[in-house]
């Protein structure tokens, strides 16, 4: 008995087609800012929570949640198409949003760059004082006229 095999050029068209009807996906990297004028992109984020919140959808089906890897990069589940949100945190840093419209087949990438939040100085007590803040840290309510 012969077998047939299937030539190169159909092997080629059926991992074309295959290819394209990949479930819809995110995928993408993120990356830590860098300080102003420091050169290059910055360092891989590792451990940055993303969530996909589905804006078609119910509460309980629209968050899937996944984290970047040791080089910074995520890749959601298989997500049903639809409007979606795209939700980067890590903390310490200022959380970071993207929109995105999944069609029923392929993959979009969706990168996020993490800036770290700049703390506020505070004042001491000698400072509160020499600004006429009786009681730095408390609230002073005044009763009504």
């Amino acid at each position: 008995m012969k077998r047939k095999l299937l030539s190169p050029a159909w092997l080629v068209a059926l991992l074309a087609l295959s290819a394209g009807c990949a479930a819809p996906r995110v995928v993408g990297k993120a990356t830590l800012a860098n300080e102003p004028g420091a050169p290059g992109p910055g360092a891989p984020a590792v451990g940055v929570t993303l969530n996909f919140i589905n804006l078609g959808g119910t509460l309980e089906e629209s968050i899937p949640t996944v984290q970047t890897d040791a080089k910074g990069e995520y890749r959601s589940p298989e997500l049903p198409p639809g409007k979606y949100t795209v939700e980067a945190e890590l903390q310490g840093h200022v959380i970071e949003r993207a929109s995105v419209v999944l069609k029923k087949h392929g993959k979009k990438k969706v990168p996020f760059v993490l800036k770290k939040i700049q703390e506020a100085k505070g004042k001491s007590v000698k400072e509160g004082k020499d600004d006429n803040i009786p009681t730095p840290g408390e609230v002073q309510i005044k009763p009504p006229y």
